[in-house]
């Protein structure tokens, strides 16, 4: 297959599931004799007009933080695709597209009989995506317009649906009914990589990846580790990720105002490699968000060999043992007793470790990701154009 794929996002740049997913698969697919060719408005950054309108549009919406220049950025980062694809397309019958804008140029540049599908990584409605984000207000003009141009694009008969998780799929089916029927959940797949490398934090410690930020909740570490600490336990954590500096201020001023004892290191964003080498050495891995599209680090820590917990979100019954998951009504102290009975249970924790193991080989190799996405594109999708 030859396949055009494409995010709005710097690969280059950006740091998170998206990209490393797609990132991912362009190497997975290339390296099984796929021709995958991956375009984003940044890949071919000259100085050009449209180059030169997106940095301008990014830098006013950055100094007034007004919604429209978010959106002439959206407009600017569609245009430069579409330039792209528009060289591009004839050499392509696969098109993959990491996100809307992405999906809608696509749509209307793709020829009769290809293939137009959409990795779905939403962690909510993708226009509220962009409310959290702070780039424009919830029922303003420019909500309505992005509202109607995604429910559109979603809604395209064309369109194929590649949702990262179950959980995915049913936020998609509520916002567009029926869209089951064009969709097969695409679990990213993680490669099995052992790091047989040390790292400069020796000795036990939880560690935690993922941005910095509030809808992360890695403050709620703080307050699990004093109430550790009241049960006599204390342990090093470990942030790894890149930092929202609010949200960072407000964990220095947790630790200070709980006049935490146990050792926290936030780290910041670190390479690949190294990261690694941090989650295979941790005594645990906690996974704090209630609000993910899938949850890729827990099946990351999973493949290392590295016990995983996470507090509940939809999701995470498609990754973890409901052993394994912190309940929502669950106190902070309650989530502290369950965290030191399994830091004093190594039999605990291998136990948790072998089970996870086990589930990441069945269901989240690259292997199994190559082998869905070929065989729905090659006999499900191709059939029916």
């Amino acid at each position: 297959m030859k396949i055009l794929m494409a995010s709005i996002l710097n690969m280059d740049a950006d740091m998170n599931g998206v990209v490393v997913t797609a990132k991912e698969q362009q190497d997975l697919l290339n390296h099984h004799q796929h021709t995958v060719t991956l375009i984003t408005p940044y890949t071919y950054a000259h100085a050009s007009f449209h180059f030169n309108a997106l940095r301008w549009t990014s830098v006013a919406f950055m100094r007034s933080g007004l919604s429209i220049f978010a959106m002439l950025n959206l407009l600017v980062k569609g245009l430069i695709l579409a330039h792209q694809t528009i060289k591009l397309r004839k050499a392509h019958t696969v098109f993959h597209a990491h996100d809307l804008i992405s999906a809608m140029v696509f749509l209307i540049l793709s020829r009769r009989g290809d293939v137009t599908l959409l990795n779905a990584h939403f962690h909510t409605a993708p226009w509220d995506e962009f409310v959290l984000g702070g780039y424009i207000k919830r029922h303003s003009i420019s909500y309505k317009l992005m509202k109607f141009l995604f429910l559109r694009t979603l809604r395209a008969a064309q369109l194929n649906l590649m949702p990262v998780s179950k959980r995915n799929l049913g936020l998609l089916q509520s916002m567009v009914p029926g869209s089951s029927s064009s969709s097969v959940v695409l679990y990213p797949g993680i490669s099995a990589i052992q790091t047989g490398a040390t790292n400069s934090i020796q000795g036990s410690y939880l560690i935690n990846v993922g941005s910095l930020d509030a809808r992360k909740n890695q403050l709620v570490l703080i307050d699990i580790l004093a109430d550790l600490e009241k049960q006599g336990i204390s342990i090093p954590l470990v942030l790894v990720g890149p930092e929202e500096i609010t949200e960072k201020q407000r964990i220095l001023d947790r630790i200070s105002a709980l006049s935490l004892r146990s050792p926290v290191y936030i780290l910041g964003k670190l390479d690949v490699k190294a990261t690694q080498r941090l989650i295979q050495s941790a005594l645990l891995y906690v996974h704090t968000s209630r609000n993910e599209s899938f949850g890729r680090t827990l099946v990351e820590a999973m493949s290392l060999q590295t016990p995983v917990i996470a507090f509940e979100y939809e999701a995470v019954s498609e990754i973890l043992d409901p052993s394994a998951v912190i309940n929502t009504n669950w106190s902070n102290a309650d989530i502290a007793t369950f965290l030191k009975t399994l830091i004093e249970s190594p039999a605990l924790r291998e136990d948790f470790q072998q089970k996870q193991h086990k589930k990441y080989l069945q269901t989240f190799t690259q292997e199994q990701m190559l082998n869905t996405y070929t065989q729905t594109i090659e006999r499900t999708w191709r059939v029916s154009a």
